[in-house]
């Protein structure tokens, strides 16, 4: 699948946030007036120091409206995993689904790492295959099953924590505390 041509992927700026929210709520499929909690955990994301957080839009005109969006933060989940940048959440609007814009939010989240660290880590819900699949089309591979992540639950009770370099080194299993 290809993006759009017009894919813009851009940093997030404020005015982005309730559209961040709104496709949150969409995705969560919460309950309607959900959107002002939600607004407040966007804004947290917004306001983390050391984390990427990225937004796509179907052309540059700022009036446009986001479809997408995607982050990456700086983790230390010791000690059942490792310390490092992870991919965090992503969202696409239903409309703009099956495009690759998924692919595009996790490419450009790889390049922020990249020039931050030699690895990146991301977990998902073992039932995710969706998110499997396009990990695993970038070169991640599966390190554990047998983690936890504060905070992070799975439906089903069971996640998959994967790892990717981006030089030429070998995994890094052995930087856990």
């Amino acid at each position: 699948m290809r993006p759009p041509r017009t894919l813009v992927v851009r940093s997030v700026r404020a005015t982005d946030l309730d559209a961040c929210a709104a496709l949150l709520a969409l995705h969560d499929g919460g309950p309607a007036g959900a959107e002002p909690d939600l607004r407040a955990r966007v804004r947290a994301w917004f306001d983390r120091p050391d984390g990427c957080f990225l937004v796509a839009t179907q052309t540059s005109d700022p009036a446009d409206p986001v479809v997408g969006y995607a982050r990456a933060v700086h983790l230390d989940p010791s000690p059942t995993a490792p310390i490092g940048y992870y991919l965090a959440g992503i969202v696409v609007a239903p409309t703009a689904r099956r495009t690759g814009l998924g692919l595009c939010l996790t490419r450009a989240r790889l390049a922020w790492i990249a020039e931050r660290a030699d690895s990146a880590w991301y977990f998902t819900n073992a039932h995710n295959t969706a998110s499997l699949r396009l990990h695993e089309s970038l070169g991640f591979h599966e390190e554990s099953r047998d983690f936890a992540i504060p905070g992070v639950t799975f439906a089903g009770g069971r996640g998959v924590l994967a790892h990717l370099t981006l030089d030429d080194s070998t995994c890094p299993t052995a930087n856990r505390r």
